[in-house]
């Protein structure tokens, strides 16, 4: 049996595979309670998951991944618990969705540069309105017979670093974190590791007092291809700075992240209610709704 909780989860309204219903009923059936909707950038499709929820025996928490840079790092920031009708969170999403977009469309021009022109109406057809990114330039990548499957079109052309990748405008993770908190979430820093073929691994004794003093609430210590000595090491750094260790399998569907499958990452239940208790702590009133 899998985890009964899963905090990374991803729709249509970014890049995942599935609608934001199709996930909610998949993630039910295979006996998880509890779980986040983290899209990046984006949470349009909260409404729509939380809906789906509604006579099942699950509950959808609002939640988001941000995009962030420091000094050339990527960073990416979660938030869980947010409001997600708060203005100034749609208002800063929006500009960050134009940011994405004139992103993904500088990669599709460098792309051609380099043999493999794609049409981007294409990519956006693939997007098909949720927050343009890498995979969906990678699925046309695979659809045009320029590489053979979505991870060799990262390996190849689209990770950071790659001939074909271009970087986009990103908050600061500090202001990222200010987004979440604004509107009443709980930020936590995702997969400050990732295992794999290009491996990822942020310096957190440069990194974490920044963002802990910005307010960085959490990190996620439970990912896929975490050895029990990754997790022991990131809940060192749980206890050291006094966070919440948060979890998930950033399910995607399609193969958009290799070995990411659905309830795969064993995530503690107490986790959800550490992540409330930080809400209640700091006064930051909980979500009623969308």
């Amino acid at each position: 049996m899998g985890s009964q909780v899963d905090l990374h989860l991803h729709t249509t309204a970014s890049d995942g595979a599935l609608r934001p219903a199709e996930l909610v009923r998949a993630a039910a059936r295979i006996g998880i309670r509890v779980m986040a909707v983290t899209d990046h950038d984006n949470v349009d499709g909260i409404r729509e998951a939380q809906d789906a929820a509604s006579g099942l025996p699950i509950e959808v928490i609002p939640g988001i991944e941000v995009s962030a840079n420091l000094d050339g790092d990527e960073i990416h920031v979660l938030g869980y618990l947010l409001h997600a009708d708060d203005r100034h969170l749609r208002e800063s999403l929006c500009r960050l969705q134009e940011a994405r977009v004139t992103q993904a469309r500088a990669m599709v021009e460098r792309l051609g540069e380099l043999g493999c022109p794609l049409d981007w109406e294409r990519v956006m057809a693939i997007a098909d309105s949720g927050s343009v990114g890498r995979p969906h330039i990678a699925r046309a990548l695979v659809e045009r017979g320029y590489v053979g499957s979505v991870d060799e079109a990262f390996s190849r052309f689209l990770r950071r670093g790659g001939p074909g990748y271009v970087e986009g405008e990103k908050l600061l993770p500090q202001e990222a974190i200010s987004l979440i908190r604004e509107a009443h979430g709980v930020p936590s820093l995702a997969h400050p590791i990732i295992v794999g073929a290009n491996d990822y691994r942020l310096d957190l004794s440069r990194l974490l007092p920044i963002m802990v003093e910005a307010g960085l609430e959490g990190i996620e210590a439970y990912y896929k291809g975490y050895t029990p000595e990754i997790t022991a090491s990131l809940l060192a750094e749980v206890g050291r700075h006094r966070l919440v260790p948060t979890g998930g399998s950033d399910f995607h569907g399609a193969g958009v992240v290799a070995d990411a499958e659905l309830g795969a990452v064993e995530v503690p239940w107490e986790t959800v209610e550490r992540l409330r208790a930080r809400q209640r702590e700091s006064g930051r009133a909980p979500a009623t709704g969308v």
